[in-house]
């Protein structure tokens, strides 16, 4: 493994060629941080240094502490993983009304639950933010059935963060400290905007328009409702692998006390829902929170997370007592990644990342993948043009497209696809054809985690 000096030096000349402003990395190794790094910028407008402690949002990998807090409430006896959900939130509601009985708190901690889930609404600030979202979800439609599938739900964990509001009495972000931040000793962390003053806090930085470049995003958070979720949460790289010492060691502490007890840590990491193969960087399946990983046979759990311009990766390797942190602020962090995994992870736990493999050499037939797919957050739709299968999308939100044009698919075996329009972030991105009509046509399509239904 590089010495911290040649880790720095080597974090300095990723985010220079991928355009990232600032970066910080830790590794977690016998339950002592063993290296950290620090490059770049927390703000490309003040030129403020990335420091040891810098904040940093953690976007999506708030849902495993998220996860954490609600199986707190398990081992408590004051929650059960399958009861209903409407037991701790009565009132609560999406379109059909059968889901809205029956769907579970596993199913939401594991995103089988069928709800579309990309509901983002402004919904205000302050201690009631969450339960206003809950308010506007009564209209949310369902895309499959409960547990037949996985698709990524980010209004489930704004749910289960109601439930922690209910049960605990207090707003998320204080039982996110009470609960998780002070047991963990964690003081470069917050959960709640108000306290970012007190920290060297990275801001976003997104595509500067028409020219080339990144500036700092205007808008620092996503809505408040969906803190649960990730849109708030924000600390260390050092911090965060505080989170990722105490589920390596099974839900205890250094001092021998406990956040979770050992059964609820190893079912938070039991697989719960099995993925398509070749899915998003190599996840198998859900845990409980978690995504679950196969690295050359080496088990390996983890997360991502994405806020407006800050993108966030975590990896814990159980067998190798080893976790680490990359936070950044914007560019094309996903390659800067690619680059800490390849040069630093890899050597660390003698494991190679997953890659996608070669596509086949004899195409399908592509005419039975084309026509519109759906959800609450895009429509997708699939033409065949000159021998080639073409891609594009629309943001129902913007009405944007989500591609400066339609861009290529190209397949890995009869039902799984990815991108191939020369973009190193983009082509990585799995898309997996399911659940065939009497015709023969996929019914869904899953991208990104999340499925799309057909809809012509």
């Amino acid at each position: 493994m590089l010495n911290e000096k040649g880790l720095a030096a080597f974090l300095r000349k990723s985010i220079r060629r991928h355009d990232v402003p600032g970066a910080s990395f830790a590794v977690l190794r016998n339950d002592r941080i063993v290296r950290r790094a620090q490059a770049g910028v927390v703000n490309l407008d003040s030129k403020i240094p990335v420091t040891d402690n810098a904040v940093f949002q953690i976007g999506s990998i708030t849902k495993p502490l998220t996860a954490t807090l609600v199986m707190q409430l398990v081992d408590e006896g004051l929650v059960g993983l399958d009861a209903p959900l409407v037991e701790y939130l009565p009132d609560f509601r999406v379109a059909r009304l059968d889901v809205s009985q029956t769907v579970t708190i596993r199913e939401l901690l594991c995103h089988t639950s069928g709800i579309d889930g990309d509901l983002f609404v402004d919904t205000g600030r302050g201690d009631e933010s969450i339960r206003r979202f809950m308010d506007r979800c009564t209209m949310v439609p369902s895309l499959f059935e409960r547990g037949a599938m996985m698709s990524y739900c980010n209004l489930g964990f704004a749910a289960l963060g109601r439930v922690l509001e209910v049960v605990r009495n207090k707003p998320f972000d204080q039982v996110m400290v009470d609960h998780l931040f002070k047991p963990l000793g964690m003081k470069h962390a917050f959960a709640s905007p108000e306290h970012a003053i007190r920290f060297n806090c990275a801001i976003g930085h997104v595509p500067r328009s028409p020219t080339r470049g990144w500036q700092a995003s205007t808008r620092p958070y996503l809505s408040f409702g969906q803190a649960a979720a990730g849109s708030v949460p924000s600390m260390s790289a050092n911090d965060l692998l505080q989170v990722a010492r105490v589920h390596l060691n099974g839900g205890r502490l250094p001092n021998g006390s406990r956040v979770l007890t050992g059964r609820a840590a190893r079912a938070m990491q039991r697989r719960q829902i099995k993925l398509p193969r070749h899915a998003p960087h190599g996840v198998t399946g859900w845990g409980l929170g978690w995504f679950l990983m196969n690295w050359n046979g080496q088990r390996v759990y983890g997360h991502d997370g994405a806020t407006i311009g800050q993108f966030a990766y975590l990896r814990i390797f159980p067998e190798k007592g080893v976790a680490v942190a990359l936070l950044t602020n914007g560019g094309r962090a996903g390659l800067l990644f690619d680059d800490v995994c390849n040069e630093v992870i890899s050597p660390l736990v003698l494991a190679e990342p997953p890659v996608l493999p070669a596509p086949l050499a004899d195409q399908p037939d592509y005419r039975r993948f084309e026509g519109r797919y759906e959800n609450m957050g895009s429509i997708v739709d699939i033409k065949c043009k000159k021998d080639r299968l073409l891609v594009s999308s629309t943001d129902r939100d913007t009405g944007q497209p989500g591609y400066k044009r339609a861009l290529p698919l190209v397949f890995l075996d009869s039902g799984t696809a990815r991108l191939d329009g020369g973009n190193a972030e983009l082509d990585k991105i799995g898309w997996y054809f399911t659940n065939e009509d009497e015709l023969g046509r996929p019914r869904y399509v899953q991208s990104g985690f999340r499925q799309l239904k057909r809809s012509a």
